[in-house]
């Protein structure tokens, strides 16, 4: 009897769906914190990605509106990167909703199912000569020295 509950109960969670979420940091392309989490669809991204960061004690700084820091990552002034007298980063938290990159903040979207994915990264945007010319790009995609440390 013993055998047939736990084979219940792992037939169970093999079918138990739930959001699955990752989260990127500045320096490499794997996630530093990944899980899934049983959300209650009624409530907006925002607040579920508060929750799952309550939940795994990854600190934060932020509301469900967005996000300032992840990971003790920097804010302010410590999150521009200077390239040139011409050119500049500044760096932030982005999100992705199953593979897309939503217009609005994370407070006005909600999931569609408990299948859906989410992922947090640390991201870019370049100004050069007060032009912006990305957004959201993923800041391990260059691995900046004052994140990274130097590059072997």
């Amino acid at each position: 009897m013993k055998h047939m509950a736990f084979s219940l109960l792992l037939l169970f969670s093999l079918n138990a769906q739930a959001v699955s979420w990752k989260i990127f940091g500045a320096c490499e392309n794997k996630p530093v914190h990944e899980g899934a989490y049983e959300a209650d669809l009624q409530k907006s991204v925002g607040t579920i990605s508060l929750e799952i960061f309550d939940l795994n004690k990854i600190p934060y700084v932020g509301s469900e509106e967005g996000l300032n820091s992840i990971l003790n990552s920097p804010i302010g002034l410590d999150s521009i990167e200077v390239v040139s007298d011409a050119e500049m980063r500044v760096y932030g938290w982005c999100y992705l909703v199953n593979g897309k990159q939503p217009m609005e903040m994370p407070h006005k979207i909600q999931f569609q199912s408990q299948s859906d994915k989410l992922i947090w990264f640390y991201a870019y945007s370049t100004n050069k000569n007060n032009q912006w010319e990305d957004y959201c790009s993923p800041a391990y995609w260059i691995q900046a020295e004052q994140f990274c440390g130097k590059k072997p």
